[in-house]
């Protein structure tokens, strides 16, 4: 980074504060988890689960696969908006323990209480595909692109790309992790939980679906998971951390973020609680703890029965205060709300 290096010191000493403070503030968090979640799968569904086409289980394994290395795991997934691949390296000689059969509660405390010694270390790499096209259409197809323009301020191709500031990412994970099964189910790479500490780094950032270069470094205390099956699945995050920017037009902020999904198959498809999502994150601003970012977004699941997949919908708003970004960043012109739509399929 270019800042003095006392300047470093002091931000840095400020992350390791931040850290510590974060159990905390995860055990007020997770209380606020199951008060609005359902519950994980209902229990009370004993039919054993039929038997998918060959030419289905072929597809998931594609897009959502693992691979035992004997010494480590390798996992992938495939998505629009988030892809990734990544390394499992257990630091014990303790298997990861499978957690299917129990409550949310208990899974939240055992990860809490066993990632205070990391038990697991992951790598990943992950890709933005949907941003890295706006931003590809924005730099080699300008005509293309603002054809999708809504007055001055609004574009179509920038609503079904917003909310990820990063075309790709490298990221390390300390921490511990649950696994969850189902007999007969394929073995798919997220099915975990993950509790613990996360850093990530990238070389771009994406704003208004221009790459701006700029080094920029994460720290946060995460909760993490997805439970997911042929006939349901539920994920969940909570993160809380602090990214700073070596491009000095970027303010450097402390965020916090809420994240969770539900889908059943076996309940109406337009049932509210159990097929919908919300994604919410509020960044601050080191300096100042000024408010710079909101981001509120929901999303509704419409299971297909017969298909095995998923129509998915999430639209929302992002609000950036001006003084996020300054220097030749700050654009006066640019609108100060993004609204968020995002069509996706899942498997």
């Amino acid at each position: 980074l270019t800042s003095p290096l006392k300047g470093e010191e002091l931000l840095f000493d400020a992350l390791r504060l931040t850290l510590i403070c974060l159990r905390l503030v995860t055990l007020i968090l997770v209380a606020l988890l199951l008060i609005c979640k359902p519950s994980f799968a209902d229990d009370t569904d004993k039919q054993p689960p039929q038997e998918a086409a060959s030419a289905e289980k072929t597809l998931r394994e594609q897009l959502y696969g693992s691979y035992s290395l004997g010494w480590g795991e390798l996992d992938w997934e495939t998505d629009l908006y988030y892809s990734n691949i990544s390394l499992t390296v257990p630091l014990t000689d303790k298997l990861m323990p499978d957690f299917s059969d129990r409550s949310e509660t208990e899974v939240y405390s055992k990860l809490f209480i066993d990632s205070l010694a990391p038990r697991f270390m992951l790598l990943e790499a992950a890709v933005m595909p949907m941003p890295l096209v706006g931003a590809g259409l924005r730099e080699y197809a300008p005509d293309f692109y603002h054809l999708a323009d809504i007055g001055k301020e609004q574009n179509v191709i920038q609503w079904l790309t917003a909310g990820f500031e990063e075309p790709y990412a490298f990221s390390l994970f300390l921490g511990d992790m649950v696994r969850f099964t189902k007999p007969g189910e394929e073995k798919l790479s997220y099915n975990k939980g993950y509790m613990g500490y996360l850093f990530s780094y990238s070389n771009q950032h994406i704003k208004n679906n221009i790459l701006i270069p700029d080094h920029s470094l994460e720290a946060e205390w995460k909760l993490k998971g997805e439970r997911s099956f042929r006939q349901d699945k539920l994920s969940w995050s909570f993160r809380m951390g602090a990214k700073i920017h070596q491009n000095r037009d970027i303010s450097n902020t402390f965020y916090l973020g809420f994240r969770r999904s539900n889908l059943d198959f076996k309940v109406n498809p337009f049932d509210f609680l159990r097929n919908s999502s919300f994604n919410l994150r509020w960044d601050f601003s080191q300096k100042s703890g000024k408010l710079l970012r909101q981001e509120y977004v929901l999303g509704k699941n419409i299971p297909i029965k017969a298909w095995g997949v998923t129509l998915k919908l999430d639209f929302g708003l992002i609000w950036d205060d001006p003084s996020r970004y300054s220097g030749s960043l700050n654009n006066s012109r640019s609108s100060d709300f993004l609204f968020v739509l995002r069509p996706n399929i899942v498997f």
